[in-house]
């Protein structure tokens, strides 16, 4: 898909997750997990999107007891989306890609998604790279962490190849 969007959402075409066969990558389940948000990686021209999830009590929970430990919590982010549905930015499963893998746009009715809101944009921006710097030094916020490096790598080398 062309013209892809930094903060719209998108759907993943299933071929990204046969090629990229990890098991730790959040599911696409069939083409219709309800959206991932783009964020534009300047430096290496990758997209990288974040899953998101409606489980709002149960990473609000993770975000309270961070904070409450006097934590960053960097790898989360909730808030409400201009549909005024609250979402929760999944951002330590973000994860590379590149324009030929997005299948669509996220669309209500026939509305794309977008995130539109500055303060949100920018405090999901800053903990995007804020995780990305991480991921690319092997960081692992949880067990069950995909090989975003081995993906990151073969997504550059089809770059570079074309």
């Amino acid at each position: 898909m062309n013209n892809v969007e930094e903060n719209g959402f998108y759907m993943i075409d299933d071929s990204f997750f046969l090629r990229f066969n990890d098991p730790y990558l959040k599911g696409n389940k069939s083409e219709s997990r309800p959206h991932y948000c783009v964020i534009k990686d300047e430096s290496t021209n990758l997209l990288w999107v974040i899953p998101m999830s409606s489980k709002i009590e149960k990473y609000q929970k993770i975000i309270t007891g961070r904070l409450k430990n006097n934590k960053r919590c960097d790898f989360l982010h909730i808030c409400k989306l201009d549909d005024d549905r609250k979402s929760v930015f999944l951002i330590q499963d973000m994860f590379p890609i590149t324009e030929n893998y997005i299948k669509r746009e996220y669309c209500i009715g026939s509305n794309p998604m977008k995130l539109t809101r500055e303060k949100e944009i920018r405090v999901i921006h800053n903990k995007s790279k804020r995780v990305i710097s991480l991921l690319r030094r092997n960081f692992k916020f949880t067990p069950t962490q995909p090989d975003i490096i081995k993906i990151e790598n073969e997504l550059l080398k089809d770059i570079n190849m074309n």
